[in-house]
């Protein structure tokens, strides 16, 4: 079983995939996706019914930014959500995934073109105990070396890991996934968080960046 644990829809506003064609997509190329705008839910009840239309799983998530006080600090992603979580302080956000017996993921932490400038999540080690797992191949890192620091830090901490291809784009959904021995999502997670799984990636292209920054002026649909 393979899963693409980070993708966005066109609701997250920097992207142009409808939620229906993620799951057509998914399928075509067998990964299971997980939806995860940028703090926002808005794609899950198209998603949800394109999975039962065309018989394919479907994880529902969230890509949640967080802060302390003003500062903000990077960003979160939840996994196997029921309901939406809103941007806000990072205690609130942890105990708002954990209600809900969300998986909680760190994304991309250590890639430091992405804010904040320099650090992409900020006090990583303040959180470590608090989230399931940390992000250690994400497929729009720039270059691969934010990769491998994610990866050599979940390895030092023996911290459960995800993996996605962060698809704005069709060309991008399953550049990245975790690949678990499973017959279920459920049971998928579950060795997940026992680190009984392995994962595999490809960085994107670069042109990919240059079609977020076309959709964000209104000159790509």
């Amino acid at each position: 079983m393979k899963l693409d644990l980070h993708i966005h829809s066109k609701y997250s506003g920097d992207g142009n995939i409808p939620p229906q064609k993620i799951i057509q997509i998914a399928k075509h190329r067998k990964v299971i996706p997980a939806l995860t705008d940028h703090d926002n839910t808005k794609g899950w009840r198209e998603a949800r019914r394109a999975a039962i239309k065309e018989k394919w799983p479907l994880i529902l998530g969230e890509e949640i930014k967080v802060f302390s006080g003003r500062n903000y600090l990077g960003e979160l992603l939840g996994l196997f959500m029921q309901e939406e979580v809103p941007a806000g302080e990072l205690c609130d956000v942890i105990d708002a995934l954990k209600e809900q017996d969300a998986f909680i993921s760190v994304p991309h932490p250590f890639d430091y073109f992405r804010k904040p400038l320099f650090h992409s999540f900020k006090g990583i080690d303040s959180v470590l105990s608090k989230v399931n797992a940390i992000e250690v191949f994400n497929s729009r890192c720039r270059f691969n070396f934010s990769n491998k620091l994610a990866e050599r830090y979940a390895a030092q901490h023996k911290k459960p890991f995800t993996a996605g291809s962060d698809a704005h784009f069709s060309i991008e959904l399953g550049n990245a996934f975790v690949e678990v021995n499973a017959s279920t999502i459920e049971e998928a997670r579950k060795k997940i968080l026992k680190r009984k799984c392995s994962f595999n990636g490809r960085i994107s292209p670069w042109k990919v960046h240059n079609y977020t920054a076309l959709v964000k002026l209104g000159l790509m649909k």
